[in-house]
């Protein structure tokens, strides 16, 4: 994990090698062996920048800090200062000037970059049981990953990817069975509402609140009925049409959308009547309103071409 980043990156293919035996480790100063022997001669973490140092300079660790921040910042007046105590130091222990330079050279890049080891520790952890989530409960997975990542439809095409890679189903939206994020159904995936554009969570949360009251919508113009309000509107409706989320409904998502403006205006008269306590004409007060079924015969228009 610490060696996976910009700086100490470079130096992987030679801490394989070296761990493996295929090649020896090679220290530029003796003084260097206790320090980097555990990573195979290459520094890793910022507690290594800070004992060659010490070892190496003679710096307290507080002088080491000051040198391992400047490296981080970037800052040159202070790099040019620490690098001058560094080189007067390492030449008061005796060391060669260009073994000095050659070790300062190679900790500048690393110190701006380079894990402590704890922090390095816990993000090996999580990495673990990221990877065994993946690897034992891949479905329950990548159901966490995409619900995490909603907003981001980069990260949502390339996860949804990896699933359809490792033939994990992944549903599509449905009025009927999805909930706000994606959920685990099955052996599959179902798409969550709140990761389709021009769908907020207000219209998501009326429509799953009306679903656990009142079950399953049937129709296009049952579920404009009961849902259309000021947070339901024409064109949340239309954008779940368009992703298919009414496809369990009627797969001719054409004709919906034709329908769409007559559901809309039988439930917006409905919603009026009731407002001012009228009851439909097909009411004697105690039979179900039939107000908002879809006509008998429904319009003959051409599906889109998918």
């Amino acid at each position: 994990v610490a060696l996976y980043r910009p700086g100490p990156m470079a130096f992987i293919p030679n801490f394989v090698r070296s761990k493996f035996g295929e090649q020896p480790i090679e220290y530029l100063h003796p003084l260097l062996e206790p320090i980097l022997k555990e990573t195979y001669g290459v520094i890793c973490y910022q507690e290594q920048v800070l004992r060659i140092a010490t070892a190496i300079a003679g710096f307290t660790l507080g002088q080491a800090d000051i040198l391992r921040k400047g490296m981080s910042s970037k800052n040159r007046a202070i790099m040019d200062q620490q690098k001058i105590k560094f080189m007067e130091g390492a030449a008061k222990n005796g060391i060669d000037e260009k073994i000095a330079q050659a070790i300062y050279d190679q900790i500048e890049p690393f110190a701006g970059y380079a894990f402590n080891k704890a922090h390095a520790v816990c993000y090996a952890f999580v990495a673990y049981r990221t990877a065994y989530m993946k690897a034992n409960y891949p479905v329950e997975y990548y159901t966490a990953l995409l619900s995490a990542n909603m907003d981001d439809k980069d990260k949502l095409a390339m996860y949804i990817d990896d699933c359809k890679r490792l033939r994990i189903p992944v549903l599509p939206p449905d009025v009927n069975l999805s909930g706000l994020e994606f959920e685990v159904e099955g052996q599959g995936i179902r798409f969550g509402l709140a990761a389709i554009k021009g769908v907020g969570r207000g219209v998501i949360d009326a429509i799953i609140a009306d679903r656990l009251q009142s079950g399953s919508f049937s129709t296009l113009h049952e579920f404009c009925r009961r849902t259309f309000n000021s947070t339901v509107t024409k064109s949340a409706v239309e954008c779940l049409i368009k992703v298919g989320a009414f496809d369990s409904i009627n797969k001719n998502r054409a004709q919906l959308l034709f329908m769409l403006e007559d559901a809309v205006g039988r439930a917006t008269r409905a919603q009026k009547d009731r407002a001012v306590g009228q009851v439909s004409l097909f009411e004697d007060g105690n039979a179900e309103d039939t107000s908002y079924l879809e006509p008998e015969t429904l319009p003959q228009v051409t599906e889109f071409s998918r």
